[in-house]
């Protein structure tokens, strides 16, 4: 097991010389060498960890380097394009698993993949029998719903009756008949199995997956970028699938200052004697200035949804706010309060909560106990609206990974919502 681990991590480092993007995002996923597989295949260990586990006899028959080394590529692009999650989105799963290998396997050379895979090429029959071309460098729907035609029409052609004309066969790849690959035990798609714990999950917990993928895409993009290699050596389909995710990724306006002016206007005044200033009405000594002071209260959602860097960018936030002078009382919650303390400048040791979410408790809280200026609610926004009526403003700062602008849910959060960047 230690043996060939070592030998995935040998390919790994080829990725990261020739391809750095898939090299570096291959580092993120954790690596398993299971028999629970027959071949290879990407599952999931918790919403927010994927693994690739290899069946260590399946390895082993992979003599040809470049053949362990496409396998990788093909499972790295299945979690980049978010075939995992995407596929609640088709009802007839495989043919929707079909569809996935048809896009992924379009970015792995020819020599990198091991016989018997599933090509666009090897489908060449269906434009000759059918009339339906399947179009090179297109999404996982577009495969799906030309092949499920031929389905629905129940005219798939046998591989006997491809194969009898021989004529049909010359220069061209063995074809890949569609009947085949919809049989249970197809070794080709019996890899995807894994992704049915995926579709299982809740809306909620998919989301967590989707903004775990996105994180690692982030981080790849950016640490590639850093080095000087940037996206441009990939296929142009893949470099405009990660400019139009990571665009759709970033906020429409500066976030930042939305929150400074929401705090800044959120206060109250009051007056202060003072030696210093002399009044120039009245020309007395102790004079009086005008002070302002805001009393906010912080809502940080704790839930299981949310991860340890939003976390750490609610409190980065919060710590500039401080500064700037604010009373900040902070109330930790899921779907109750679990802590409440005045803040000093420096976050909490333990974080308490990780459970679901519920957004009434603070809400309940300023107004019948704490009475402040206004709330600032830092949150994923994953749960149902409140119910309770706030008595004061509030500012909702929508983790960057969090409820989208066009999600049904963020018209019903009362008050202002934002969305956060990423840092």
């Amino acid at each position: 097991m230690g043996l060939i681990l070592e030998e995935i991590s040998k390919t790994s480092i080829k990725l990261l010389l020739n391809e750095p993007f898939y090299g570096h995002f291959f580092t993120g996923i954790v690596k398993e060498v299971s028999d629970r597989v027959n071949t290879a295949a990407v599952g999931m260990v918790n919403p927010q960890m994927v693994k690739l586990m290899v069946n260590p006899e399946f390895w082993e028959s992979l003599e040809k380097p470049e053949h362990r080394y496409g396998l990788i590529k093909h499972e790295v692009l299945h979690i980049v394009l978010k075939h995992l999650t995407k596929q609640k989105e088709f009802s007839h799963k495989y043919l929707y698993n079909i569809a996935a290998d048809l896009v992924v396997n379009q970015y792995i050379n020819e020599e990198q993949l091991p016989e018997g895979g599933i090509t666009l090429q090897r489908f060449w029959y269906i434009e000759e029998k059918y009339n339906i071309k399947l179009k090179p460098n297109q999404d996982v729907g577009y495969y799906y719903h030309k092949l499920k035609k031929l389905i629905d029409k129940n005219t798939i052609t046998s591989a006997n009756e491809c194969n009898s004309e021989e004529g049909n066969l010359e220069g061209k790849p063995s074809p890949i008949m569609l009947d085949d690959l919809l049989k249970d035990d197809h070794p080709e798609l019996e890899k995807h199995k894994f992704w049915k714990s995926v579709e299982e999950l809740s809306d909620a917990e998919q989301k967590i997956m989707e903004r775990y993928v996105n994180d690692i895409i982030k981080q790849t993009v950016n640490r590639i970028k850093y080095k000087g290699k940037g996206i441009g050596h990939l296929p142009l389909g893949l470099q405009e699938y990660l400019n139009e995710l990571l665009e759709s990724l970033k906020p429409n306006l500066d976030w930042r200052r939305v929150l400074r002016l929401f705090a800044a206007s959120s206060s109250r005044t009051f007056l202060k004697t003072t030696i210093q200033r002399p009044s120039k009405r009245y020309g007395t000594t102790p004079g009086i200035k005008v002070k302002r002071k805001q009393k906010l209260l912080v809502a940080i959602d704790t839930s299981g949804s949310v991860s340890i860097p939003e976390l750490q960018d609610f409190f980065s936030e919060i710590y500039h706010i401080w500064r700037q002078g604010a009373e900040i009382y902070i109330v930790e919650c899921d779907t109750h309060i679990h802590q409440q303390y005045l803040y000093r400048g420096k976050p909490p040791e333990i974080i308490s909560g990780r459970g679901g979410t519920a957004f009434d408790e603070p809400i309940l809280f300023a107004n019948e106990q704490y009475n402040p200026d206004a709330i600032i609610y830092f949150t994923d926004g994953f749960a149902a609206a409140p119910s309770i009526k706030s008595r004061c403003s509030i500012l909702w700062l929508i983790s960057s990974q969090g409820l989208k602008e066009d999600d049904s849910s963020w018209v019903t959060l009362p008050g202002r919502k934002v969305k956060m960047a990423t840092r």
